[in-house]
């Protein structure tokens, strides 16, 4: 017992151990990265990037930080973590916009984490200027310029002064000068893509934003800020056989539909609000791919997120539904009305069922392999999940659009009887429709089959009835009719239900009986009469 106490608390001890490490080493990570965000705020307030007042403020984040680490609950402590590692990753070019991007956000984080549990799902979060932020899940809070300048576009289509000049004026703070050139980046790794990286369909939301916003305010120094944002855009395109193509992240070539349609409709409307020719020249040529590949796009039903890649989330269906009914409205092109109105009933119209040939009577009983279950065939013209009830049975199906046949198997014991048919259909976007079908007719196999038959010139040629067999298991019994000679009996194994058979009469005269049995084992005799071999 005391060995055992012993190991016990050797155990433990270990495992204290391995935590107390654990916490050690986060810890000094969190210290080195600390330690390096600092530096490189020295180091940019040295070329003259950061005030001293900035870099006060930013110091301040840092300690702020390795509080939040220490003292906040182990999850939300590891957030901060990881927002201080990703302010750290670019600690030798804290820019004064980049560092404002970088130091706002880990602010934000430690604001929300000091008060908020871990989210459970995607959300949005405005800072007091606006600035839209969205959690990514063991990410933190991260500075979306897709997202904040779309909240910029909203404010400007309400004519909400005071709210598009705060934001406005705190995304152009953000903008990372690049040539002539603002880039808005993102600073947190995403798939393959390191930190910064950029959206060219972000780009395409700002130049329309800050334009809108321009003209609102009146302001030439949007206007600017518009066409360094706009100058970005062809950097981040790519070139199909059929045009440009908009690229949604910056450091990979995924061709993906609804960012190429926002972009046309973004750089239509900064074209409009600012004249810019050469913006409304390539939404033109961005439109002209995007109507060459939209059909390898559209599945008949749904459509692809990215070309080559799987069905859209219902979110991005209900997306790009929108961008085309927008395109439709703006163009009055007959493809994209069209194309709209195709996507509409995609995405808001239920499945339609549409019922086949009703299936024929079902013999369950006996299990012989023949019209044991049912075939009831449907048309479904959209991808759906479908139930099937019958006799109070329900079966789901996950099927694509067009004809199927549904195989419903009678439970063991079902009684004979006409059993009806429902069968419901719910699509991607959780539209439903119900429809009931021709009912299913369950009999049992309890009568012999009918069979005429003859034997004439050595081939036996019979005809059967017998609905619930596929075969008949014949032979023929040869009887003296003196009765002095055994009986001699030709098995002819199971054949068709109807069909013929060379038959060879043994020698001698006889009275021939054709004896057919049906998969249920009842059997039906036929006199062939006196047969000579």
């Amino acid at each position: 017992m005391k060995a055992r106490t012993r190991r016990l608390g050797v155990a433990l001890a270990a495992v204290f151990a391995v935590a107390l490490l654990g916490a050690a080493t986060a810890s000094a990570t969190a210290a080195r990265d600390a330690s390096l965000a600092r530096r490189g705020v020295t180091l940019a307030v040295q070329r003259h990037w950061l005030a001293s007042d900035e870099a006060q403020r930013y110091r301040g984040d840092v300690t702020h930080a390795l509080t939040d680490i220490s003292r906040l609950p182990k999850l939300r402590g590891r957030v901060i973590a990881v927002q201080l590692q990703q302010v750290t990753a670019l600690w030798d070019s804290y820019t004064k916009p980049r560092a404002l991007a970088l130091f706002a956000q880990l602010e934000e984080n430690l604001a929300y984490l000091e008060t908020h549990i871990i989210p459970p799902g995607r959300i949005d979060v405005a800072a007091d200027d606006g600035v839209v932020y969205r959690w990514f899940p063991d990410k933190g809070l991260e500075f979306h310029p897709l997202a904040a300048f779309g909240a910029l576009n909203a404010a400007a289509v309400a004519q909400d002064t005071e709210r598009t000049g705060m934001l406005s004026a705190a995304l152009v703070a953000r903008g990372v000068p690049r040539g002539n050139a603002l880039i808005w980046e993102y600073a947190f790794p995403f798939g393959f893509g390191k930190p910064p990286w950029a959206s060219g369909m972000a780009q395409a939301v700002a130049a329309q934003a800050l334009g809108r916003s321009a003209a609102l305010l009146q302001d030439m120094t949007l206007s600017m800020a518009a066409a360094r944002a706009y100058a970005a855009v062809p950097s981040l395109m790519m070139q199909l056989s059929a045009g440009p193509w908009v690229r949604l992240y910056g450091f990979n070539r995924e061709i993906v539909l609804n960012a190429q349609l926002q972009s046309i409709l973004s750089l239509l409307q900064y074209a409009d609000d600012t004249g810019a020719t050469d913006a409304a020249a390539l939404a033109q040529r961005m439109n002209a791919a995007a109507q060459a590949f939209l059909p390898r796009f559209d599945t008949g039903d749904w459509s692809l997120y990215e070309l080559g890649g799987g069905f859209a989330p219902a979110d991005y269906q209900l997306f790009v539904t929108q961008l085309l009914a927008k395109l439709a409205a703006r163009t009055q092109d007959p493809f994209w009305v069209a194309a709209s109105q195709r996507f509409h009933g995609y995405y808001y119209d239920p499945p339609q069922i549409t019922p086949g040939t009703p299936p024929p009577t079902i013999y369950p009983q006996p299990t012989d392999g023949y019209l044991d279950v049912a075939q009831i065939p449907i048309t479904l013209s959209q991808n759906a999940s479908v139930s099937l009830a019958v006799a109070g049975q329900v079966t789901s199906f996950r099927l694509t659009r067009g004809p199927h046949a549904l195989t419903w198997t009678p439970p063991v014991g079902l009684a004979q009887g006409t059993y009806p048919v429902q069968i419901s259909a719910t699509n991607r976007a959780g539209r439903r429709s119900t429809a009931k079908l021709p009912p299913v007719v369950v009999a049992w196999d309890t009568a012999p089959p009918v069979v005429n038959a003859q034997l004439q010139a050595g081939t036996l040629a019979w005809q059967g009835s017998d609905p619930g067999t596929p075969w008949l298991a014949l032979h023929v019994d040869f009887a003296d009719p003196n009765c002095v000679n055994p009986t001699q009996t030709v098995d002819l194994a199971h054949q068709t239900v109807s069909g013929s058979a060379p038959l060879t009469v043994p020698p001698g005269t006889w009275h021939a009986n054709l004896v057919a049995t049906n998969s249920a084992g009842l059997t039906t005799t036929v006199d062939l009469g006196i047969q000579t071999g």
